[in-house]
């Protein structure tokens, strides 16, 4: 009884009740599994070539197809669904209201921050019979789907909790979306440059002698497993990333890359949580009160 006393949070149960009701949520989940359904069943259309048999060794690229088009749904959707969290309460005059209630700033920002996923995370587990269909087929492990659900929740929380903090920062909504969708496509892409950039001159190093041929790229290997499409590519052992982590031990211990990924997009959820509470109170803590006044 304790814990859902603690897990209780009006702000929450109030997004949710507000955004379960609409009428747009029932033909916005009807729309998004029509169109995944149908190019799934138009996939497997063509790979038969209008006939009855379907080769089982093409579910593996099927199921790679839609974990791509997922995430790329999940890049683009979420900054939008996060990005006004606050800055929306700010722009209706709703904010200050809610600051002088019983509803803690802890409570406020993670109230927001998960009533802005859950839509989204309904929609992905909602998929669900449309991967298992693809899965009946075989060429897919169940560590493989679980894996990638759980690639899918991680990088929500991520991608979402930097929308909120941005949302907190700025007071516009329409600056915080473009700064957000710019991190988040900026991150993407620079991660990727980065990794070729390093990879490079590794390899230009090399060959001016100035590097043994034994010395491996740990970094790029990293950077690469940090970067969304590459990490989701590794799952199905696929990618720059393959196998990789045998390989690491200069700098890095030998693990999965996927755990770097699940790790790292952990951290940032959490620093941009903790920084987004911070920003929320009206009036901020100074750091360093005490060290001044001793001055």
């Amino acid at each position: 009884m304790n814990i859902l006393r603690r897990l209780n949070n009006p702000v929450l149960f109030n997004e949710w009740k507000m955004r379960m009701r609409s009428g747009r949520s029932p033909w916005m989940i009807f729309s998004y599994l029509l169109i995944l359904g149908g190019i799934t069943l138009f996939y497997i259309f063509l790979e038969t070539d209008g006939g009855t048999y379907y080769n089982p060794n093409d579910t593996r690229e099927l199921f790679m197809m839609l974990s791509i088009l997922q995430l790329g749904m999940i890049v683009f959707v979420v900054p939008g669904l996060t990005s006004g969290a606050i800055s929306g309460e700010r722009e209706r005059q709703t904010l200050s209201i809610l600051l002088t209630t019983n509803v803690s700033a802890t409570r406020l920002i993670l109230g927001k921050w998960l009533s802005s996923l859950s839509f989204m995370t309904f929609l992905v587990f909602a998929t669900i019979p449309l991967y298992a269909i693809v899965f009946l087929y075989g060429g897919i492990s169940p560590v493989q789907v679980v894996k990638v659900f759980g690639f899918y929740l991680i990088t929500m929380f991520g991608i979402g909790s930097i929308g909120v903090l941005l949302s907190t920062l700025i007071k516009r909504t329409g600056i915080s979306t473009v700064v957000t969708y710019a991190i988040v496509f900026g991150y993407s892409i620079g991660t990727m440059v980065l990794a070729e950039i390093i990879r490079e001159f590794i390899r230009y190093q090399r060959r001016m002698g100035n590097l043994p041929s034994s010395t491996n790229s740990d970094w790029t290997d990293i950077i690469y497993s940090l970067n969304p499409l590459f990490a989701i590519l590794h799952i199905f052992e696929e990618g720059p990333t393959n196998n990789v982590g045998l390989r690491y031990g200069t700098w890095f211990p030998a693990i999965d890359p996927f755990w770097y990924y699940v790790i790292f997009f952990g951290m940032v959820t959490v620093v941009c949580l903790l920084l987004a509470i911070y920003a929320i109170h009206p009036v901020r803590p100074r750091l360093f009160r005490a060290a001044r006044k001793e001055k």
